[in-house]
């Protein structure tokens, strides 16, 4: 195979397999998989660039030095990460996403014409594959649950997510429609009008203001080159980006965090005034209360963020107040269901910013450049479509959480290839410095590329022994739960779905066969690895209290219980200590502070009644 063609085949043979692999083995079948798979690809592409010693040459233009500072930039974040495990495996996505937007770039250079026509024709095919199993889904759910609806994955792993993803892939369907022909056209045409249906019946608000924005851009890029057929238009388009991303930093770091108080507010007032909808009011404040405790997490560090991968573990710093399902149901958030305020809080104005002078910088050229081909119907086409889907996704990214997952992450990397492509061609991006890239940075790419894959081994193998942990934990099989803690612990996987370190797992398993100093080591290396989950930080301070280290044991009930006002563990652990101290009129003040009837509260209340009334 001729080094020339041998990269594209071997992408798009990534970015197939990369899309559709998953396994039943694992906590989420999904994720790993795909990164490990591209992982893999990508390596092989890198080796081969190695060994044929392929030349290539690297214009860092203005677009392309942002998006790799920022890239860089999430890289340096490990440095100050909570957790490194989680910094790493985040970071690496953020690798594969900018390799994928560079492969898409330089594929089209080479043969412009046989790939976007073989990625055009596996869209359909990868659609009539998701809408199969979507409707197989479906025909399997029960309809008098309420929530039913949520089985319904497709190959994504959540029904938002597959929503979000058919969005994706409806901006190559609609390509395929405009470019292919005879029966590709007609599939395709069909696969369109079950793809818009499908994002309407599966009812996922964020990507239905995702079609409308996608269709209001295309309606004033179609109507914004008409008119400059007629009449010249001269904006300078570097001020113009800049104009943007002080007004995106006005809107997201002053106007929306008032904007979310506001809103928490009336909420609050409708729930005080209309009690027999308590509940449906308090369930939809929630995505208000996340964001505005992110905010908190960001002001404390807003210039660097408190790095990548890391807000999942420190979002309870801010307290869980004002979120029941956490306090009540022991519900965790791994994202903030914004994908800016998630880069925003791990990355800080930095890095937000860094991001930001892509983003709009790209949607903006795409602009101009829909201006300077408006003689050129089928690229026109391409260039406003890509705008379109750029922006709704975009809109999608403000409600809900596209970036976690890998397919989404490679194939809106795969649209902003083509942007960037016609971008270069046609707007003349003028190129801060070409840079030769040899054999020496082939070989490196692929170094850190092998590293990825160990990375999505350790994972995969993480997960595994995870899952089987679980049915250890709940048999009460010990001594079966450390020897899968131990299988499942490595540098890339510390922590499991719900933000546990498997440590806490080891650290109870330990507890229950009366281990109390290697449980105390247990919660205090869990600790070290996430220092704000209650559960964490509560069973440390029973730690403490077991081997009589009675000083720590409040310390950390005191935090228990500032994280989670509405956890009752700790504070009737705090009133135990204190009727040990006979300090009682102590123990009735945490007593008083429950949120929940229980057996031990009324026999601890008893207690000190009795002595308070002596």
């Amino acid at each position: 195979m001729k080094n020339n063609t041998a990269v594209p085949v071997l992408f798009f043979a990534g970015i197939i397999i990369s899309s559709v692999i998953l396994s039943p083995f694992i906590l989420d079948f999904t994720l790993v998989p795909r990164f490990t798979a591209l992982s893999v690809f990508f390596a092989a592409i890198c080796f081969i660039c190695y060994k044929t010693d392929m030349k290539l040459k690297l214009q860092l233009d203005p677009l392309l030095l942002f998006y790799t500072g920022y890239v860089a930039f999430c890289g340096l974040s490990v440095l100050w990460a909570q957790n490194l495990s989680e910094s790493i495996f985040e970071n690496c996505k953020l690798v594969l996403s900018l390799l994928t937007f560079l492969l898409t770039y330089f594929c089209l250079k080479q043969q412009q014409t046989l790939f976007l026509e073989r990625i055009l024709k596996f869209s359909i095919v990868l659609f009539l594959i998701v809408f199969t199993v979507g409707v197989y889904q479906f025909m399997g759910i029960r309809y008098s649950d309420k929530n039913a609806m949520y089985a319904v994955t497709g190959i994504n792993g959540h029904k938002n997510l597959f929503s979000s993803f058919l969005f994706l892939n409806l901006f190559f369907l609609i390509n395929a429609f405009l470019k292919l022909k005879k029966l590709w056209k007609l599939f395709s045409m069909m696969c369109i009008v079950l793809s818009v249906l499908a994002i309407l019946f599966l009812k996922t608000k964020a990507v239905w203001i995702g079609i409308t924005v996608a269709f209001a851009t295309c309606c004033i890029l179609y109507f914004y080159t008409l008119i400059s057929k007629k009449r010249t238009i001269r904006i300078n388009s570097y001020l113009l980006v800049v104009v943007f991303v002080v007004l995106a930093n006005a809107f997201f770091i002053k106007l929306l965090p008032s904007i979310i108080h506001r809103a928490i507010n009336y909420n609050k007032e409708v729930v005080e005034n209309t009690k027999s909808k308590k509940d449906q009011i308090e369930l939809d404040n929630e995505r208000l209360v996340i964001w505005d405790k992110t905010y908190t997490i960001f002001n404390k560090n807003s210039l660097i963020g408190v790095g990548v991968g890391s807000w999942q573990i420190v979002y309870p710093d801010a307290t869980l107040t004002g979120l029941w399902r956490c306090e009540d149901l022991n519900v965790t958030f791994q994202r903030p269901h914004n994908d800016f305020l998630w880069i925003l809080s791990e990355t800080g104005i930095i890095g937000f910013n860094l991001f930001l002078f892509f983003g709009i910088g790209t949607v903006l050229f795409l602009f101009k450049a829909a201006r300077l081909t408006s003689a050129n119907k089928p690229v026109n086409q391409e260039i406003i479509l890509c705008a379109a889907f750029i922006l709704g996704f975009f809109s999608i990214s403000f409600f809900d959480f596209p970036r976690e997952r890998m397919e989404h992450l490679v194939w809106i990397h795969i649209i902003l290839g083509i942007a960037y492509y016609h971008i270069k061609h046609y707007t003349g991006l003028k190129a801060l410095k070409e840079i030769p890239l040899d054999k020496t940075h082939s070989l490196s790419a692929a170094i850190v590329l092998l590293f990825m894959v160990s990375v999505g081994i350790l994972r995969y193998k993480g997960e595994f022994y995870v899952r089987e942990m679980y049915g250890f934990k709940n048999a009460n099989l010990n001594l079966n739960v450390l020897s899968a803690c131990k299988s499942a612990e490595s540098f890339a996987y510390t922590i499991d779905p719900t933000s546990l370190p498997i440590t806490w797992y080891s650290g109870n398993a330990n507890a229950s066969l009366g281990n109390y100093k290697k449980a105390e080591s247990d919660f205090k290396t869990a600790y070290d690895l996430n220092p704000y989950n209650r559960n964490v930080v509560n069973d440390l301070a029973s730690s403490y209290a077991f081997t009589k280290n009675t000083a720590l044991a409040k310390k950390y009930y005191e935090e228990t219980a500032r994280i989670s006002p509405r956890f009752d563990d700790p504070k009737l652990n705090l009133a135990v200590l204190s009727i040990q101290e006979k300090d009682y009129k102590t123990a009735d003040k945490w007593l008083k502070s429950l949120y929940h009837d229980s057996e031990r509260r009324t026999n601890y209340q008893r207690i000190v009644d009795m002595n308070l009334q002596k």
